[in-house]
């Protein structure tokens, strides 16, 4: 993860920081904005080593974006804003798909061919 999507999806990724470091509290953690030096100083509080906590912080920025907070619900929008990109320009998205060719096609029942 870079910093700048950390500090975007922080209320998202608070679960995965208190699973990680669950020395520091929800309450600690909600009160931060995602910033790397907000993060290592309260780890340093709870009695981590600064350079300890540098290097912790640093491995867990080189995982990935967690599914939990990649599929947070402020990601939908983004995600519908994104797929315009993929509509061809001058198509309308909610248009008739007739031209798929299986519109007057009954669906088959499941479990049969």
């Amino acid at each position: 993860m870079q910093w700048d999507e950390i500090r975007e999806n922080w209320t998202a990724l608070i679960p995965s920081v208190m699973a990680r470091w669950p020395q520091l509290s929800e309450e600690q953690l909600t009160g931060m904005s995602g910033e790397r030096g907000e993060l290592v100083a309260g780890l340093v509080q709870t009695g981590t080593e600064a350079q300890e906590a540098e290097r912790e912080v640093e491995d867990w920025r080189e995982t990935p974006l967690p599914l939990d907070a990649y599929a947070d619900p402020d990601h939908d929008q983004a995600a519908a804003q994104d797929a315009k990109g993929y509509v061809p320009e001058g198509e309308d998205p909610l248009a008739d798909d007739r031209r798929f060719g299986d519109d007057d096609v009954p669906a088959r029942p499941l479990g049969r061919r």
